[in-house]
């Protein structure tokens, strides 16, 4: 007899322990995510410098290859992980710089998610690495998205997310809205980004920025107006217009505001209306000044709003800006998520720790801690967990 009762509390034991065993192997993933979220914040601190995940973590192994797109060859760099894949590709959108996949952000960027176990694709988009925005760029972001989808382990082409930053998250969720790649992109985050083009002109011209219970003004930066006009002058379709337009643009970037003149005399009318758009302070005469353009400029606004083609987006929706932001105002963020097919796969982070897309941090202090960094380390915490989660 108490043979049989030996071994009836030894197996309940056992059963105890599997169970636990058991358990503990289910929650390892959540806990590993955790830990990474974790890590990924305090990498954040200290942007482009050594941190938690760099020194915990393999680096990830880099391939430089091309990426074809229509008659064009992006050049790339695909990031592998070293150990911990998540079988989830991401590929990572740069904003508008000249440096482009080579930036050292997009490449530190590039290299913490390969880290955290995400296979990541930073290819060079032409449009942005010429400081322009052009419907292209939406075609390029898909091309790229494909072409990492075949390249996923197992044959998953829909483990695809799109990371994008400042003015290239517009044509990044553009993009995810086509039918082309629509059904095998798995996320997006949209950092520092718009819901409609029209919106951040006003805000880059006035500084104007409104939406529901949210309005105000910042003083519009003049350096980023004329420079606004001088990357986008091959939209103009007179030579004189642009001949006369870029030395405007070399006189006025970075000039006190206020001081804009006249139409320069020999502008045509369509060279005119781009002209007085810019020195436009009145946000109220914006929907007038932006019926006045050629309608090609027109169409190309259209085309790069996601305000168009949202609804048809399927993906689950991280939606990051930094308030204040004088690149694009937070409030373009808040149309995003509102504006999206589907809220309950909607994540929306506004934090105070960036400034448009730059970690800025406060100094730690007791009270610091208590009045910032509490509440923003929870915002956060639970944006890169979800994200990792999603990717998982």
């Amino acid at each position: 007899m108490w043979y049989h009762a030996a071994v009836h509390r030894a197996g309940r034991r056992w059963i105890i322990v599997g169970a636990a065993f058991l358990g503990a192997v289910g929650l390892w993933p959540f806990a590993r995510d955790a830990a990474f979220a974790v890590a990924l914040i305090a990498q954040l601190a200290r942007p482009l410098q050594p941190g938690p995940l760099t020194r915990w973590t393999a680096a990830p192994s880099r391939e430089s290859l091309t990426v074809p797109s229509g008659e064009k060859i992006l050049a790339a760099t695909l990031f592998r992980p070293a150990s911990s894949a998540r079988g989830t590709g991401v590929v990572l959108v740069h904003g508008v710089n000249e440096t482009g996949k080579d930036d050292p952000r997009i490449v530190w960027v590039a290299d913490l998610l390969a880290r955290a176990g995400f296979l990541v694709l930073t290819p060079d988009f032409t449009g942005f690495k010429s400081l322009t925005l052009r419907a292209s760029d939406i075609d390029e972001i898909a091309a790229s998205a494909r072409f990492l989808g075949a390249r996923m382990p197992g044959g998953r082409p829909e483990r695809v997310g799109l990371v994008a930053f400042s003015y290239g998250a517009g044509p990044a969720m553009v993009a995810a809205a086509g039918p082309a790649v629509r059904d095998q992109i798995r996320f997006v985050v949209s950092f520092g980004g718009y819901y409609d083009l029209a919106n951040v002109i006003t805000f880059v011209t006035t500084g104007w920025y409104e939406h529901r219970d949210h309005r105000g003004r910042l003083a519009p930066n003049p350096y980023n107006r004329w420079i606004f006009l001088k990357y986008n002058l091959d939209l103009l379709h007179d030579p004189r217009d642009r001949a006369i337009l870029v030395e405007v643009t070399r006189d006025r970037a970075g000039g006190p505001p206020g001081q804009e003149g006249p139409p320069p005399p020999g502008l045509t009318p369509e060279g005119q209306a781009i002209y007085a758009l810019l020195r436009n302070r009145d946000p109220a005469r914006m929907p007038a000044l932006l019926g006045q353009l050629h309608p090609d400029v027109a169409t190309q606004i259209a085309r790069l709003s996601p305000s168009r083609v949202l609804r048809d987006v399927r993906a689950r929706l991280f939606i990051v800006h930094s308030n204040p932001d004088e690149y694009i105002p937070f409030t373009e963020s808040l149309r995003l998520a509102e504006a999206a097919p589907d809220p309950g796969r909607v994540h929306l982070a506004i934090l105070g720790s960036f400034r448009h897309v730059r970690p800025e941090f406060p100094p730690l202090t007791w009270q610091s801690f208590w009045s910032f960094y509490l509440e923003e380390g929870g915002r956060m915490f639970l944006l890169v967990y979800r994200l990792l989660r999603t990717g998982a």
